[in-house]
């Protein structure tokens, strides 16, 4: 396990390479990620904050042969390459049915009030894979009201989590911090908090609970094939 910071004058990144977690981000010298914390819910001590990607499913497996939001949040990634302001990591699975594909994540600070997350899913074998991504970051919510595209939301009533369809373009403000969100192929926010701490998820998602449901088509990655997920992070107010 090894922490990695990014650097873009007053913006930084800090990631941990268990997990890939994005444990800290900091844009034009504002705090938009609610931190990397353990809380205690109920009798469990529980990982909150920060953001990690899920893959290759967001939540549960209706088959229970993958543990929630998959495997990477909780595998160890490999450096590929490292900037001041950018990190490509990768990740090999032992996991069944995903023996053959390398999933590479980059990271990078293009400018003071940006961050970037880009998962590419490169299957090396000759038959399809199944994957349905997201990404979850934790945004610092003091209070319980926020906004999703100008429609207001309340967190109390989103603990069973909210799928909000979205343009690639999305704007969020949470007490203050307005923020605009580009996505490119999760086209499906996942609308959530338990309020154990001051932060509420809106969470870019291909779509939603997919492995709740049967597989579509588009679920796949063909054989030799790639596919790519990805957010931007835009700091407006």
């Amino acid at each position: 396990m090894s922490e990695i910071i990014l650097r873009n004058h007053s913006a930084s990144m800090q990631i941990n390479t268990l997990g890939a977690y994005v444990d800290n981000l900091v844009l034009h010298g504002r705090e938009v990620l609610f931190p990397k914390t353990t809380v205690q819910v109920g009798t469990d001590t529980k990982l909150r904050g920060g953001m990690h990607v899920c893959l290759p499913q967001f939540g549960p497996d209706s088959k229970n042969h993958l543990a929630q939001h998959g495997f990477g949040r909780t595998s160890t990634w490999q450096i590929r390459y490292q900037n001041e302001s950018d990190v490509g990591l990768r990740l090999i699975s032992t996991a069944k049915s995903y023996e053959n594909v390398e999933w590479l994540l980059d990271y990078s600070l293009p400018n003071e009030k940006e961050a970037v997350a880009t998962l590419t899913v490169c299957n090396y074998g000759d038959a399809p894979v199944r994957t349905s991504p997201g990404f979850h970051p934790y945004f610092p919510a003091v209070g319980t009201q926020f906004d999703f595209n100008g429609a207001p939301y309340d967190a109390d009533y989103i603990a069973h989590t909210e799928f909000v369809a979205s343009p690639s373009d999305t704007h969020v403000a949470f007490d203050g911090l307005k923020l605009d969100i580009r996505t490119q192929n999760l086209p499906v926010y996942a609308l959530w908090s338990d309020r154990n701490g001051q932060y509420t998820c809106a969470e870019p998602t291909a779509e939603g609970n997919a492995f709740l449901s049967p597989a579509c088509g588009g679920q796949f990655v063909s054989g030799h094939g790639k596919k790519r997920y990805g957010m931007k992070i835009r700091l407006i107010a």
